[in-house]
C-alpha cells in the first residue's frame, strides 16, 4: 500500500515520525501543509499518515507503531535510491 505522510511546521512528532520513516528506510513521500500542501482530508492533528487514496491510516506517534507492523507493507527504498540518497548527504 502506498502512504502519504502530512505534516506541519514546529511539530516535534513530525520530526521523530520522519525520522522512523528514513531509518527504517521507507519510501513514503513526507507533505508540508505550511508549505502549500494540502491533505486530500482536512487535519487537525500532525502529523497524519493517510494512504494516496485519502483514507487516514494514523497520526502522531502511532505512525510510527503502525508502520512497524509487517502487516502493514509499508514500501522500501530502493537500493538506488538509497545509494542517491547517501550520496546527497555526503557528497
Amino acid at each position: 500500500m502506498k502512504y502519504e505522510l502530512y505534516v506541519g511546521e514546529n511539530c516535534h512528532d513530525c520530526k521523530k515520525v520522519c525520522r522512523t520513516i528514513v531509518e527504517m528506510r521507507l519510501d513514503i513521500p513526507v507533505k508540508n501543509i505550511d508549505k502549500g500542501e494540502i491533505p486530500p482530508i482536512d487535519l487537525f492533528i500532525f502529523p497524519a499518515l493517510i494512504t494516496t487514496d485519502g483514507d487516514l491510516k494514523a497520526y502522531g506517534m502511532d505512525i510510527v507503531h503502525f508502520l512497524k507492523d509487517q502487516r502493514n507493507k509499508a514500501p522500501r527504498l530502493s537500493i538506488f535510491h538509497r545509494l542517491m540518497n547517501f550520496v546527497r548527504e555526503h557528497c
